[in-house]
């Protein structure tokens, strides 16, 4: 079979800057005095991890943090109870208190910072260096009596690698990871997005790390697609007939062969922006989406490159992840 072309979105200035921006000020607050706020000790701090300047024309299920390793993401510390504020500039320190599969790859930056006297919330740029799933950053009040109750974020991943798409009403085809996702790509497993009605908002293609709580593969990678596909309009964009299609490329080496053909390897995909992912159906029919799903593994349309490189065909008709 003829190898699919692949039309490589250029990495355009500045197109990634809801993902890696630069630093943002030292801490954006909300202002409450002593006075106001009756001098109120703080008992308690809060703690909340989302993306810094996150794009507004994304759409889709965005998760809380959508960022590339290295890239600036916004930690906000607020005191409670309400109306709480510190006496003078208190130092808090940031620890990583958990991540998923227990081991990790990189660390956070930087390891404190100040939250200033009389502001009752304050927030800042923080990154982490490298690609990881469940990471949780505790933030803990340096005071003399260390009776502050630290604060913790909820789980949020940081990917590998961000490809943003630009929204298009044409047909579109992009892959991610370096080489465009072609045979000439390095990536034990990558992704190529292919959508014959385009997009109703802009997009984020991503490469991230597969952990043991996911479900996938030992040494693949999650591939995510984050985007509004028109799926609450009417008609929708895409529809079980007419639906998007991931190609996801597997390395020879990472999907050898198996006595029982490609049907050997299964996608695991969800819908949800985080967490894990479960076994995709095959599909009844070719270039068709089962009957009250919204995905399904097309082993019709899957085969192996001349290279031996696996490329399993995802038919979809709303953003997902997924992975080997």
């Amino acid at each position: 079979m003829r190898r699919r072309r692949i039309s490589s979105v250029a990495h355009r200035r500045g197109a990634i800057a809801f993902a890696a921006i630069g630093l943002l000020a030292p801490f954006i607050v909300g202002t409450v005095s002593s006075a106001d706020a009756g001098a109120i000790a703080p008992t308690g701090l809060n703690v909340v991890a989302a993306t810094a300047n996150p794009n507004p024309d994304l759409g889709g299920a965005v998760p809380a943090v959508l960022v590339q390793a290295g890239g600036s993401f916004t930690l906000t510390i607020s005191l409670s109870p309400s109306g709480a504020t510190f006496n003078k500039d208190t130092e808090i320190t940031l620890t990583l208190q958990s991540v998923a599969g227990g081991i990790p790859h990189g660390t956070f930056s930087p390891s404190t910072v100040t939250f200033p006297a009389d502001m009752a919330s304050a927030s800042y740029a923080i990154a982490y260096s490298a690609a990881d799933n469940g990471l949780v950053l505790k933030a803990s009040a340096n005071t003399p009596n260390g009776k502050i109750t630290p604060g913790s974020t909820a789980p949020f991943d940081v990917v590998s690698t961000l490809l943003p798409l630009e929204k298009s009403d044409q047909p579109l085809t992009a892959g991610v990871g370096d080489s465009s996702c072609s045979q000439a790509t390095t990536e034990p497993e990558c992704g190529i997005i292919v959508l014959p009605k385009g997009m109703n908002s802009d997009a984020a293609f991503t490469l991230g790390r597969c952990t043991p709580d996911l479900g996938c593969t030992s040494g693949s990678q999650v591939i995510q697609f984050v985007a509004d596909l028109g799926d609450k309009l009417t008609p929708p964009t895409y529809t079980a007939t007419n639906p998007a299609m991931l190609i996801v490329r597997c390395d020879k080496q990472l999907c050898r062969d198996m006595n029982n053909g490609i049907r050997a390897f299964t996608l695991k995909v969800s819908q949800s922006p985080i967490g894990s992912l479960h076994e995709s159906p095959p599909c009844a029919v070719k270039g068709v989406v089962n009957d009250r799903a919204t995905f399904c593994t097309d082993y019709r349309q899957s085969h192996r490159d001349n290279s031996g490189d696996l490329l399993l065909t995802l038919l979809f008709t709303q953003d997902m992840r997924g992975s080997t």
